[in-house]
């Protein structure tokens, strides 16, 4: 089940969408501040601006297209170009806010002619890059890359100031390679954005990206890193007077204060989101609504959080927000079953289930979307290299013209000296391309490796899933069932096989549920790496005669999750070789980070091996397989009767 503080929930699926609209109306808003209006459409231009902006005022949607359409023909009667293109991509961002991503698309595709001749110099790159936001809302990462870095391409041509298009191009490209699970880019193009805003003085759009790198760190468990980020955007919402940032910082820490557990300040930092949004920005609302709920459940208060839930849920199916409303099926089944009412708790479970099985198809879809943005990327940096090894040699043939000329004009000693160095530099490029060969297929051999060991994670993580959806839900509805049964009938808790039935099923469940914890530990999410090593071996040690000692020195604070669950599934690996084949009673397992390298060390007392009769299994192929990946070393002694030992070095990546 999701974890409600991970996400953003309501109209927009993320935090990215709702920047992204903020950063549309930003831009909107700095354009009618630079342009220019022509002398001679002064009076026409003058009830254009007031009809835009009476526009913009509007609360919904509907009204503000009706008036953004007469802006426009305005515009078009009186060829006034910039209000042309200020009503066509406002008119736009209002069919975003419907959740019409066509409709908004093709008013950035009409506005696109009368881009050429707008004031502003970025206006194609502005356009380019909202239509690249239309195809990334629907999942179609392939033509959202496609036309973010058109847009970017354009924005080059055009200025090298600072812009707040340049801020949006950045950030969309940043969402980009977070949806194609590619954080730390995300990070380099959030980082990119939030430079130029700062730089440029826009502080809304900072306020932002402000906001997602605190969700980051926040998903870390780096709380107080998190909180700088969003006490930051706080204060710039109350600089700029704008109601839903503040709104929005406060949703944001109060989810930090859920994940501390620290309820009471969660509700009351959502009870002021609200009331900073209520009847204006009804998805902050809905969404703090719900965190609100969640913090009630906490405390146990189920009435209340099932009120609230109930609430967001009506709304939810309002807009007809399927993948919303699931989360809200699975808060009121846990809300249900702690409150004992398994009858609704068992009918919110079969909701979510039909639903879940509803967007599988499109999970499905939005896979494959995936898997083709990465191959046509592969194939875009292929092209690029061969242009730039093609430039490269044009470069290179200029350059030997111009030294035979000069080694003519200059006579046969210089002609002689000039060989004679061309010959060196010659060496000097071979040996510098032998080692750059080296060094890519380097690179590739580790890319291969690093493909290999996360389509094995993938794996597990789908086994783990198909498991505890699939499976552990057939038990949970089974149990729930049964408890239904001894709730309308108190008198069959004397029958001897219901009993046992219901024990074997708790059991079955207890067993999924550690299966899956194995396949894919979230532990690792919630706790540093020394911790779920200390967790894991502790329960290891629970169920066999083995000791363990665990020893760990140094930070680890910094680590990427895929290095974490390297990290632990290396270790899991070895600690089942020891309680399969060594026969030991004792094992060491030792954590040491020195600045950027990570030691580790597995020893056992068992009865070991001959190193010369060792037979690489599949278990030890894939720890060499996740070592190599990790550019790792891996070294692994063994004597008869003596025990063995592995010793693993590599370099720790920071975030």
């Amino acid at each position: 089940m999701k974890k409600r503080q991970n996400q953003h929930f309501f109209f927009f699926n993320g935090p990215i969408r709702f920047i992204s609209l903020c950063l549309l109306l930003l831009c909107l808003r700095i354009h009618v501040a630079a342009q220019k209006t022509p002398v001679k459409y002064a009076a026409d231009t003058a009830n254009i601006n007031r009809l835009t902006k009476s526009a913009d005022k509007k609360l919904t949607p509907d009204s503000a297209i009706v008036l953004f359409d007469s802006a426009f023909q305005l515009s078009k009667n009186a060829g006034y170009a910039d209000g042309a293109f200020r009503a066509l991509m406002t008119k736009g961002i209002k069919y975003y806010e419907k959740q019409d991503f066509v409709q908004f698309r093709n008013c950035c595709f009409d506005a696109l002619p009368w881009a050429k001749d707008a004031a502003r110099k970025d206006a194609t790159a502005w356009c380019d890059n909202n239509i690249g936001v239309s195809y990334n809302s629907e999942g179609d990462y392939t033509k959202a890359a496609e036309y973010y870095y058109k847009a970017l391409q354009e924005l080059n041509k055009s200025t090298t100031e600072p812009t707040s298009t340049a801020v949006n191009i950045y950030a969309a490209i940043g969402e980009v390679n977070l949806a194609l699970s590619q954080p730390d880019t995300a990070l380099v193009y959030y980082t990119k954005a939030e430079n130029v805003a700062r730089k440029g003085n826009f502080y809304f759009q900072l306020a932002q990206i402000l906001s997602i790198k605190g969700d980051r760190y926040l998903n870390q468990r780096q709380y107080d890193s998190a909180q700088k980020y969003y006490n930051e955007t706080l204060e710039i919402g109350k600089k700029t007077g704008k109601v839903d940032v503040q709104a929005m910082a406060f949703e944001k820490l109060a989810q930090r204060y859920i994940y501390i557990a620290d309820y009471p300040k969660a509700i009351s930092c959502y009870k002021t989101a609200i009331s900073l949004a209520q009847n204006r920005f009804d998805y902050l609302v809905l969404d703090a609504t719900y965190g609100l709920g969640d913090a009630f459940y906490h405390q146990q208060h189920y009435q209340e959080a099932a009120a609230l839930i109930e609430s967001v849920l009506k709304q939810s199916k309002a807009h007809n927000a399927k993948d919303n409303y699931i989360d809200c099926y699975t808060k009121l089944t846990d809300i249900y079953r702690a409150s004992g009412q398994y009858k609704k708790a068992l009918d919110c479970m079969d909701s979510s289930s039909a639903l879940k099985d509803s967007l599988n198809s499109l999970e499905k879809t939005k896979a494959l979307k995936l898997m083709e943005v990465k191959y046509k990327t592969a194939e875009k940096d292929k092209e690029i290299a061969q242009n730039q090894l093609l430039i490269a040699r044009q470069k290179n043939n200029i350059t030997q013209k111009n030294i035979w000329i000069a080694s003519i004009m200059a006579g046969v000693f210089l002609l002689g000296l000039l060989l004679w160095f061309l010959y060196r530099n010659t060496l000097h490029k071979e040996r510098l391309q032998a080692e750059q060969i080296k060094i890519l297929q380097k690179e590739n051999t580790i890319g291969i490796l690093k493909g290999v060991v996360q389509g094995e994670e993938n794996e597990r993580s789908r086994l783990a899933r198909e498991l505890h959806d699939g499976i552990g839900g057939i038990l949970s509805a089974a149990m729930m069932r049964f408890m239904t049964i001894r709730h309308d009938n108190a008198t069959i808790t004397k029958i001897p096989a219901y009993t046992e039935g219901m024990q074997l099923l708790d059991e079955a469940a207890d067993e999924i549920r550690k299966t899956a914890h194995n396949l894919m530990p979230d532990v690792l999410m919630k706790q540093t790496l020394p911790e779920a090593v200390r967790a894991y071996c502790s329960s290891v040690q629970e169920g066999s005669d083995l000791q363990i000692d665990f020893q760990c020195y140094g930070t680890f604070d910094g680590l990427t999750q895929d290095f974490k669950l390297n990290v632990y599934r290396i270790i899991q690996e070895l600690l089942k070789n020891i309680i399969g084949h060594a026969q030991a009673t004792k094992a060491l397992v030792q954590l040491i980070m020195h600045e950027h390298a990570l030691a580790i060390t597995v020893e056992d007392n068992g009865i070991g091996f001959n190193m010369s009769e060792i037979k690489k299994g599949i278990g030890l192929r894939n720890m060499q397989t996740r070592v190599s990946s990790m550019e790792g070393q891996f070294t692994l002694e063994s004597q008869m009767g003596k025990g063995t030992t592995v010793y693993i070095e590599t370099p720790g990546p920071s975030r």
